[in-house]
């Protein structure tokens, strides 16, 4: 009876080098599609999207009227979740599954105020969210000034976001002031974002 001729290292790397293709492909296109049932106000392909540009108008605790642009990005893009899925899988992983991040600009007579933005929707309601405000690079270049802080609530539903800010006013050469007795420090402004295009 003749001996059966083993498998050649190619053919044994190209079968490996296929199911580490095709298992890849099943983690990417399963995550993506558990996503979508999980977090539908970022990932949905029927339903308004919590993600992406809104846009509004304020006035700040002085009295100054200004734009607010807001973008919100998706928590995994899909090169992200592509690269991920040929990692090796490691311990799991305890990050913000509710988290988002993004960036926002404000303009005013004043000038152009840069933010990164990071928040996260409500557990029961996803409507729901929280969300801090930081200059993009550490400093706060249009002083003295009113900047947004954080949010005392925030709420989305379509294509209408609203948010109560809170603000930390920044002196000449940057730093933090407050003054108890005068009611601009304490005071919130709502506002009310529409969706926009990029």
């Amino acid at each position: 009876m003749p001996m059966k001729k083993p498998l050649g290292c190619l053919t044994v790397l190209a079968g490996l080098f296929l199911i580490g293709l095709v298992w890849g492909g099943i983690r990417f296109y399963g995550g993506k599609f558990f996503d979508r049932y999980q977090h539908p106000w970022a990932y949905s392909d029927t339903e308004p999207l919590l993600v992406g540009h809104w846009q509004g108008s304020f006035n700040d605790p002085d009295g100054l009227s200004k734009n607010l642009v807001l973008t919100i990005d998706v928590p995994v893009t899909d090169d992200e979740r592509w690269n991920k899925a040929f990692k090796k899988r490691r311990r799991r992983s305890h990050t913000n599954k509710r988290a988002f991040d993004g960036l926002a600009t404000v303009t005013s007579k004043l000038g152009r105020e840069e933010y990164r933005i990071n928040g996260s929707v409500n557990k029961d309601d996803y409507h729901l969210f929280t969300m801090r405000f930081g200059p993009t690079d550490a400093k706060y270049h249009v002083v003295p000034n009113f900047y947004i802080n954080d949010i005392e609530q925030g709420r989305w539903e379509t294509d209408a976001m609203t948010l109560t800010l809170r603000f930390s006013y920044h002196q000449k050469d940057g730093s933090s002031y407050s003054n108890s007795a005068d009611p601009r420090f304490s005071k919130n402004v709502t506002v009310t974002l529409r969706r926009g295009s990029s």
